[in-house]
């Protein structure tokens, strides 16, 4: 009689198969309704900081606000940082971010809810322009092969290097946003910032105003964050 038992779909095979995928169900399973706890608890979390904060003592008559980043239902520390349990203006802002977003500080910011997001970014290529350092070097003759992955940050000052400085390195992600005002061609950069930060007519109006003062009057119009970038 011919042994048949190692070719084809057998009892035992069939059985193996089956618990693996409802093994793999249920972890899938799992891990969708642990996510949703995550979420809940955050969202409970956002939710008990925004009524401690005392920032909106002195910021109340600030507008402006996405319904996604509305403070009155996440407060503002989740974003900027700072103390906001005390009233003391110096205690209140030490530590504070005054504009997040940045790759930097993106995993205290941003990160801290757009987890997955954040990781996506951090490996693009418009992070980390590995293309076009690739080609560049290739083109200068400094490498082999264009092939090569490369991070735009850890660039030296080659020829290539020097080129890279003068032209791509200066608007890739990963170039932090230190001033404020919307993104323009020559403000780029800023993580985030660079696709996500919206500054109205009246949030421009309000900063040229608080720089005029030389920050004496506070802006009462802050720029939102309610663009969105699909795939």
């Amino acid at each position: 009689m011919e042994d048949n038992r190692y070719t084809g779909f057998n009892g035992r095979t069939v059985i193996i198969v089956g618990m693996v995928l409802i093994s793999l169900f249920l972890v899938i399973k799992f891990w969708g309704r642990l996510s949703n706890i995550i979420n809940a608890e955050e969202e409970n979390r956002l939710s008990e900081i925004s009524h401690k904060e005392s920032c909106m003592a002195c910021h109340k008559d600030m507008t402006g606000f996405s319904s996604y980043h509305d403070p009155n239902n996440m407060g503002c520390t989740p974003c900027h940082l700072g103390d906001g349990t005390s009233s003391d203006k110096e205690i209140s802002h030490e530590g504070m971010i005054l504009i997040p977003g940045n790759l930097a500080d993106a995993e205290v910011t941003c990160g801290r809810c757009h987890v997955n997001e954040l990781k996506k970014i951090q490996h693009s290529l418009m992070t980390t322009n590995s293309g076009l350092v690739a080609v560049d070097k290739f083109v200068f003759g400094e490498t082999d092969s264009p092939d090569y992955h490369y991070h735009i940050k850890d660039i030296g000052y080659s020829a290539a290097d020097k080129h890279l400085r003068d032209l791509c390195a200066n608007c890739h992600l990963g170039a932090e946003k230190k001033e404020f005002g919307k993104i323009t061609q020559l403000s780029r950069g800023g993580d985030c910032n660079a696709c996500h930060l919206n500054y109205s007519e009246s949030a421009l109006k309000s900063l040229d105003t608080y720089v005029a003062t030389d920050k004496k009057s506070l802006p009462h119009v802050h720029p939102s964050t309610d663009i969105f970038v699909s795939d």
